[in-house]
């Protein structure tokens, strides 16, 4: 088992004191940290997302966001000033890295209207701090690559670890298949630095203001579409992920109304794109998720709720398969208040 403490003497933060572990986080195991220096998160980062490319795309994003003025963490390095620090615990080395800690909380769910547009008008933000942000990221973890999530997941359907599972999902493939084609992204749209996971625990709020956007793993060049359609998946509904919830059209327009105010300006190919966008993005999940039915790997779980983590992406996957049937059923509306709120500048005249 792995000890958070025994990693941590891996750096000079003085003298440790209370080491809290942090539940929400589907993918790392994340700590908040005090010592006799201050405050910081501790993350024992997820394989897939802790390369030397992932890493040094990390520190540029954040040291970055802090030159253009915007709330960022900032890397702490080791005693043999590395960015990382790691353990053999499972014999296996695993990757943790420490960065200071911003103020302010995140939270699992959305309360109100109020908090879409404040988390909207955060993205926004840090869309436009990014803007001119000109380093290649040399990661290449998939993102929002919705067409190999769905090649992947038919892989995994056609080659199970467990035959046995593939019922679980049989159904879920089959309308994946259906719906995720014609939803796709033109390449052909205007690419832009996107955070990749904007979802609600991945704003950081403090008090009833959106400071920052956290969880930087996973930016990367894209079309702002698919944080705006991670952000409609997640901020558009109430519950959690593994809950059958409605699409709500009030929060969707708190949301467009906070990226009007503050986020990049939209071509009108991406406002034709805006009211399909959280679909894409939700049924994107739901072949994520029952893929991991399959493979029973990756997403982390919650044991005091679910036997298995089998049982817990089933549950996910259900979920957003329902909010994203919903979001179809109330897509004319959606639509309607795309034209009302996002508007497109007339082209200059010469």
């Amino acid at each position: 088992m792995h000890d958070p403490k025994a990693v941590l003497a891996a750096y000079s933060i003085g003298r440790v004191g209370e080491v809290e572990p942090v539940a929400q986080g589907l993918v790392h195991e994340t700590f908040f940290v005090d010592s006799s220096e201050g405050s910081y998160v501790f993350q024992r980062l997820a394989p897939a997302l802790s390369s030397p490319d992932v890493v040094n795309d990390y520190v540029a994003v954040t040291d970055h966001l802090a030159k253009k003025g915007q709330p960022s963490p900032v890397v702490i390095r080791t005693l043999d000033d590395h960015p990382l620090a790691f353990d053999d615990a499972d014999e296996k080395r695993r990757y943790w890295r420490l960065t200071t800690r911003l103020p302010g909380e995140t939270r699992t769910v959305v309360r109100n209207t109020q908090d879409v547009e404040e988390a909207a008008r955060a993205l926004g933000r840090f869309h436009v701090a990014m803007a001119d942000f000109d380093p290649p990221f040399r990661s290449a973890h998939p993102g929002h690559d919705t067409a190999l999530h769905l090649e992947r997941f038919r892989t995994s359907a056609a080659n199970p670890v467990h035959e046995a599972h593939v019922p679980l999902v049989a159904d879920t493939l089959a309308v994946v298949e259906k719906e995720l084609p014609g939803l796709m992204i033109s390449s052909h749209l205007p690419r832009h630095v996107v955070h990749g996971d904007p979802k609600i625990s991945n704003v950081l709020f403090l008090g009833d203001e959106a400071l920052a956007l956290i969880d930087l793993d996973t930016c990367n060049r894209h079309s702002v579409l698919v944080d705006l359609g991670d952000a409609v998946r997640s901020w558009c509904r109430t519950g959690e992920e593994d809950e059958a919830t409605e699409f709500e059209l009030g929060r969707f327009e708190a949301l467009l109304r906070g990226y009007a105010a503050q986020g990049v300006t939209l071509t009108e190919a991406e406002r034709a794109l805006l009211a399909d966008c959280g679909r894409l993005i939700t049924w994107e999940l739901v072949a994520r998720f029952a893929r991991d039915v399959l493979e029973d790997d990756y997403f982390g779980w919650d044991a005091e709720r679910y036997e298995t983590r089998r049982a817990h992406n089933l549950a996910r996957t259900e979920g957003m398969a329902f909010l994203a049937e919903d979001m179809s059923a109330k897509r004319a509306e959606a639509a309607d208040l795309v034209l009302a709120l996002i508007h497109i500048p007339e082209p200059t005249r010469q």
